[in-house]
């Protein structure tokens, strides 16, 4: 028998939240085309199932959100907004926080030194809380390079934060 695990172990899907011909539909900061720009390349039900395969393909750390024009569960953060902290501050700090928090688990457990680098990007999911989907950069202090590293972390502010895992992203090479 397997042991459960728990939730924050399952990689949600996406699904649809609001399609461009929606009443009050607003199109996110990170999408650059507008209405005048060319017509659609896919319908809402081929944006999501190109949406599932980039989450299964990455465990949703890798999606164009370039192609889709319907708004879905999974968003692209906004490194350089307020969106999840008070100014000063910015959703790059608090994902720097995440990450290094992350990294230095990762080195206990592993004993290992990675140093942490800077975060990439990031992508979110709401969930009873945010769960993020952090990619970031460290150095390898054997050969001195950058590598690549992902976390997920489910956060609230001032209520929680859960470092679900950290690790190097799969298939990179040199690893």
């Amino acid at each position: 028998m397997v042991e459960f695990e728990g939730w924050t172990s399952w990689l949600e899907g996406g699904f649809l939240l609001w399609k461009p011909e929606d009443p009050g539909y607003e199109r996110p900061a990170y999408r650059d085309w507008t209405e005048d720009d060319e017509p659609p390349k896919y319908s809402p039900e081929q944006e999501l199932a190109l949406l599932n395969k980039q989450i299964r393909a990455s465990d949703g750390f890798d999606i164009d959100f370039t192609h889709f024009r319907c708004v879905f569960n999974y968003h692209l953060a906004d490194l350089d907004s307020h969106e999840f902290v008070e100014e000063p501050e910015t959703t790059r700090d608090l994902l720097e926080m995440l990450s290094q928090t992350s990294l230095d688990d990762y080195n206990r457990d592993n004993r290992t030194r990675f140093e942490f680098v800077k975060v990439m990007k990031a992508n979110f999911h709401c969930c009873c809380a945010c769960m993020f989907l952090i990619t970031f950069e460290v150095v390898d202090p054997y050969d001195h390079l950058i590598k690549i590293f992902q976390a997920r972390v489910r956060h609230a502010r001032d209520i929680l934060t859960e470092y679900i895992f950290c690790r190097p992203k799969p298939n990179q090479g040199g690893m």
